[in-house]
């Protein structure tokens, strides 16, 4: 007869013919009933015998099969048999009273749609452990399991003690609902012991430091990507404005996009102790999202939910999801004035926030030909909601960026990145992103200095926890020549957001502008892993190659990134930089000559013509293009101050000239 038998609601027989699959190829033999339980007339002998014997019975749970009479008696057959059973959740799903009783204290996995994959492991080896052999390896020693504990207290039959005794042995039980805290303290300190005398136990991580995975997007691959991302960018971004909790950058949780990690292991690379995990199905208007959060200390689930409803119900699930993991992680809830401050900026419209979502991705990636495809979304946004404050705020980023990529004169693009500012700050006055940007506008294109350091301490001071407002004002202070702040800052960010290029690019090049070599070099390396055509990036690896004479390296690198991203002429001066100086003079002056001609028709920064003039060591064109970067107000002037290219001639009185007239000198040099 079958070692397994399963128990499953007729509505849910496609998943179960894959699980089945699954495990028949892992050499299991297993028993179900084709026709489904739900079309049968009669409870048939067939069935109560595969029932006797076979060894496990799983027990497959969603809303379906909780309200079939069928199933419900099949549980009951098997627990009056003392069989072995193992529940297998297919979505998350509130046990009824009829099946509470059985499954005390037994250990239960997930096969969720869309993480068959992962799931299937799980299963096999909760099989494996109740003496199922499979063909298939073990991947791991950790099972993601959750115990089932009944509300009642009444007398537990000798199925259910044994049930809890194997739990105990194999420690992988925990407790979703206790029916007394003494009980559930006994149990947990009988599992610690268990496991202590086993093995070395696992130190907890802070369970207040939470990393939100990217959701898997169950339809169509590509199609609804960006809103799938946005809807976890914004679980992010709420969640960092929650007082007491941590929240990973999502530029270090993208990274493990795909992985096949397990949450112990991202918890530990990440030092999160809490791991939010799910998948989204959008169809039509029609919005579906699971989530599950994790200990990933021990890899326990703390809590899951399906939420489903329209595409209308985006925000309103959101915030159940961030209430769910406040109260998980904290023991506290949000009151609903504060639940709603969390996100102001939002929109009802899905299509605009469809095109913002799109739009902040196309932004994220510092291209040229993203930038514009940008611009173009948060327009349309706005076309459809003239008052989304994140449509704004991305047309404002958009406009600066076109000047810091070349691609509109700051005289053109910064009056207009002021005038979207400001509706946005109309709309939402704590729009933060907004705040942050305004700051950097006010310095960096007004070079107005006056009270910077207040504000820039006040926003650090209220979103200490947020890794892109520290980022960027590290950035500041690198540019104002206050090395320790900005390393502190960044440092502080990067635990925050470990694998965040921007912030790694930033130490890099604060570490070249104090000649610490190695350390320039560790954070540039991991840069471009992360992002390996940003010109900021690419212009620092450069310098730093340069100093090691790996020419050739960066060559290659520099190349391929000028045809990945519309001829960056950022890009393209740090090429001819690394031409002149390994010798190839004539490559690096046809360079120069084509962005001066780009020039005649083009924006091209004063001050990228500035510095390939320095390399070459012609001064007097340097100091001419220097001028012209200043007269023009490009981003580039107030950066270029400490930037390692300008050390033979920083101290020369020409170019301390050039930042006095500027009124920058004093505020650049802390003098």
């Amino acid at each position: 007869m079958a070692e397994v038998f399963i128990s499953y609601g007729s509505a849910d027989r496609k998943q179960i013919q894959d699980l089945v699959s699954r495990l028949r190829q892992a050499g299991i033999t297993v028993w179900i009933d084709e026709a489904g339980i739900e079309g049968a007339a009669m409870w048939s002998e067939e069935i109560v015998g595969a029932i006797d014997n076979c060894k496990v019975l799983i027990l497959t749970i969603s809303p379906n099969s909780t309200k079939s009479k069928n199933v419900v008696r099949e549980l009951a057959l098997a627990s009056e048999g003392e069989k072995t059973i193992l529940p297998i959740f297919l979505e998350p799903t509130d046990i009824p009273e009829s099946m509470k009783y059985q499954l005390a204290g037994i250990q239960r996995v997930e096969y969720f749609t869309g993480n068959e994959e992962q799931a299937i492991d799980s299963v096999l080896r909760a099989l494996s452990r109740l003496g199922i052999s499979t063909e298939k390896k073990e991947v791991s020693q950790t099972v993601t399991t959750k115990t089932i504990e009944p509300k009642g207290k009444s007398k537990p039959s000798s199925f259910a003690i044994a049930a809890a005794a194997v739990i105990a042995i194999i420690s992988l039980i925990f407790f979703l609902k206790p029916s007394n805290q003494e009980t559930t303290n006994k149990l947990k300190t009988s599992t610690k012991e268990i496991s202590a005398n086993s093995q070395e136990e696992t130190k907890p991580l802070d369970k207040n430091r939470i990393v939100i995975l990217p959701f898997k997007n169950i339809g169509t691959p590509g199609e609804n990507d960006h809103i799938v991302e946005g809807i976890v960018d914004d679980l992010n971004t709420m969640l960092t404005n929650v007082d007491g909790l941590k929240v990973i950058g999502s530029a270090s949780a993208k990274t493990y996009r795909n992985s096949d990690k397990t949450p112990g292991e991202i918890g530990q690379e990440l030092n999160a102790g809490t791991l939010l995990q799910g998948s989204i199905q959008k169809s039509g208007s029609k919005l579906k999202i699971n989530v599950r959060l994790i200990d990933t200390t021990t890899s326990e689930n703390i809590w899951g939910n399906s939420l489903s409803g329209s595409e209308s119900d985006r925000s309103k699930f959101q915030q159940k999801i961030i209430q769910s993991i406040v109260n998980k992680t904290k023991g506290t809830l949000l009151n609903q004035k504060e639940l709603g401050s969390l996100n102001i900026g939002d929109t009802n419209n899905n299509e605009a926030y469809s095109f913002v979502k799109r739009g902040y991705e196309l932004l994220n990636g510092s291209s040229r030909n993203e930038n514009k495809k940008a611009i173009d979304l948060f327009l349309k946004a706005i076309e459809l909601d003239p008052n989304y404050s994140d449509a704004y705020y991305g047309l404002a980023k958009g406009e600066y960026d076109l000047s810091y990529l070349s691609l509109k004169k700051p005289k053109d693009s910064i009056p207009l990145a002021k005038m979207y500012l400001k509706k946005a700050l109309e709309i939402n006055p704590n729009h933060l992103r907004s705040k942050v940007l305004k700051i950097i506008l006010t310095l960096k294109a007004d070079w107005n200095t006056k009270n910077t350091y207040k504000s820039i301490e006040s926003i650090l001071a209220e979103h200490k926890n947020n890794p892109l407002v520290a980022g960027d004002f590290g950035d500041v202070f690198i540019h104002s020549g206050q090395s320790k702040k900005a390393i502190d800052i960044l440092n502080q960010s990067l635990i925050l957001d470990p694998k965040n290029s921007s912030i790694h690019a930033r130490l890099a090049l604060q570490y070249l502008i104090l000649g610490n070599i190695n350390l320039a070099e560790k954070h540039n390396s991991e840069a471009v892993k992360l992002s390996p055509n940003y010109q900021m990036v690419l212009h620092i690896r450069s310098l730093i190659l340069m100093k090691q004479n790996r020419y050739t390296e960066i060559e290659n690198l520099l190349k391929e990134a000028i045809q990945n991203d519309d001829k960056n002429p950022v890009t393209m001066m740090s090429l001819g930089i690394v031409y002149w100086r390994s010798g190839k003079k004539e490559e690096a002056y046809k360079l120069l000559i084509e962005l001066l001609d780009r020039r005649n028709s083009e924006y091209i920064k004063g001050g990228i013509l500035a510095r390939f003039f320095t390399v070459i060591d012609d001064k007097e064109k340097a100091f001419k293009w220097l001028k012209i970067s200043r007269e023009e107000k490009d981003t580039d002037f107030f950066h270029m101050y400490h930037w390692p290219i300008f050390d033979g001639i920083r101290n020369n009185s020409e170019f301390i000239k050039i930042y006095k007239d500027a009124g920058l000198f004093e505020y650049l040099t802390n003098k």
